[in-house]
């Protein structure tokens, strides 16, 4: 029992270190990029950017439908049980659902992009890059299906490489080219042009890893078959789960589109930036946690997972504290870094840092729920919090502006982690809360 807990931890260890670098790279070649255009192009041009990406990702609900999760559920659940045999049809079966759902999005996207210009977003640059959002749909839902594909085989280097770290990589490469020639090509541009050419590279690694199993010496057994309809039956709860999770931060974006300026978008969206600094450990350790919740819960070792689950908390937060003080004690002159415009995001940022210490102190709450047969009820507390969040962006944004979009997204985190702790307890039997005064 001991060698096994040994080397849980070990794994946990070492695959979480392999995410936090891969995810240190991503995010600092991230924030290079947000310097290298704030500086050269200034904060209209990185609002119009950022806004062109928050679309993009509303777009890619649909189409991504919850696979970044539910293939991490099936196909880690399939591999614990040698039924490898089984993932071929469930990998192909993915991407036919995901493509076909990619040509709808982009056919509402074509019909209503003067509509939604003019009643929603009210940023008239957007008629000209709605056509480039739509020719990023496919090729961003099948990197979504790709990464999870590696997450649930545990290949943790791939899923970190291909989920964001190299397509930041390959589109700061872009705009250093692209500069020095001084050719006139408007930034998202370039990152589709980035997106293209890392699906093309994961296709090669993704073959490679699927020929693996081809060569292994394991008989693995008959696998079950998932069809269509148990795909979506497993993926839909959970598509609704991040999709109203995404909406949340998404909706800022859009409110203040409506009600204020391109510049305060970008300001907004630097503080969340530099928020999601403290996040950096949560998603390193949940690369490699996910796919372990799977293998407890799947053998009905809840001891195992409850271990587990406390461990990676520890980790979160003993990593998560020091970025966070760190970005509320300077946050004005860390903020200053990308112009003086950008200080005026001071209190947002802390505002933003206190709902982030809340979420590392909880754990890894959304993904336990989501492994362990809850996705429903996660689904329904995160549309809980996307209502809550939508009403106070509703009364706080035209009075305090980026401060008001803090505020709602933070109370917004705030309640949906403390419920899913709480759920945790009374499905599971176990506290996921770190506490450091604690033995």
């Amino acid at each position: 029992m001991a060698k096994a807990r040994d080397k849980n931890f070990i794994e946990l260890i070492k695959g979480s270190s392999i995410s936090l670098v891969l995810k240190v790279i991503g995010m600092l070649f991230g924030y290079v990029i947000m310097l290298f255009i704030t500086k050269y192009y200034g904060a209209e041009e990185w609002g119009i950017y950022s806004l062109c990406i928050t679309v993009l990702s509303v777009a890619l609900l649909l189409p991504r439908f919850g696979f970044d999760s539910s293939l991490v559920r099936i196909i880690a659940e399939l591999n614990v049980e040698n039924k490898q045999s089984s993932i071929y049809g469930v990998l192909i079966k993915s991407i036919v659902i995901s493509v076909a759902l990619s040509l709808g999005v982009i056919v509402i996207v074509t019909l209503f992009s003067d509509i939604l210009v003019s009643k929603v977003i009210k940023q008239q640059e957007m008629i000209y890059y709605f056509k480039i959002i739509n020719i990023a749909v496919i090729p961003m839902a099948l990197l979504t299906i790709i990464s999870a594909v590696f997450q649930a085989l545990k290949k943790t280097t791939l899923y970190m490489l291909f989920q964001t770290t190299l397509i930041n990589v390959v589109f700061f490469i872009f705009l250093l080219i692209y500069k020095s020639l001084e050719i006139n090509l408007r930034t998202f541009n370039l990152y589709v042009i980035s997106v293209v050419v890392v699906l093309l590279i994961s296709f090669l690694f993704l073959f490679k890893t699927l020929k693996s199993f081809k060569k292994n010496p394991i008989k693995y057994k008959e696998g079950k078959v998932y069809s269509y309809t148990k795909i979506c039956k497993v993926s839909f709860p959970m598509m609704m789960s991040s999709s109203f999770a995404l909406l949340m931060g998404w909706s800022d974006i859009f409110m203040l589109s409506y009600y204020k300026t391109a510049t305060d978008i970008g300001v907004y969206n630097s503080t969340l930036k530099l928020a999601a600094l403290s996040s950096i450990t949560l998603m390193a350790v949940n690369a490699i946690a996910t796919p372990k919740f799977v293998e407890f819960y799947t053998s009905k070792n809840i001891m195992g997972l409850e271990e587990i689950v406390k461990k990676s908390t520890k980790m979160i937060f003993l990593t998560s504290l020091p970025i966070l003080l760190i970005l509320i004690v300077f946050s004005k002159p860390i903020l200053g870094f990308f112009g003086d415009e950008f200080r005026l995001g001071y209190l947002a940022l802390i505002y933003l840092c206190i709902s982030r210490f809340v979420n590392a102190i909880s754990g890894s709450v959304g993904y336990i729920m989501q492994m362990t047969d809850q996705q429903k009820v996660f689904q329904n507390i995160l549309i809980i919090a996307f209502v809550i969040n939508l009403v106070l962006n509703y009364l706080l944004i035209p009075k305090y502006s980026y401060e008001g979009a803090a505020i709602a997204s933070s109370l917004s985190m705030i309640f949906w982690n403390i419920a899913l702790v709480i759920i945790i307890k009374a499905k599971l039997g176990f506290w996921t809360f770190y506490n450091p005064f604690s033995k």
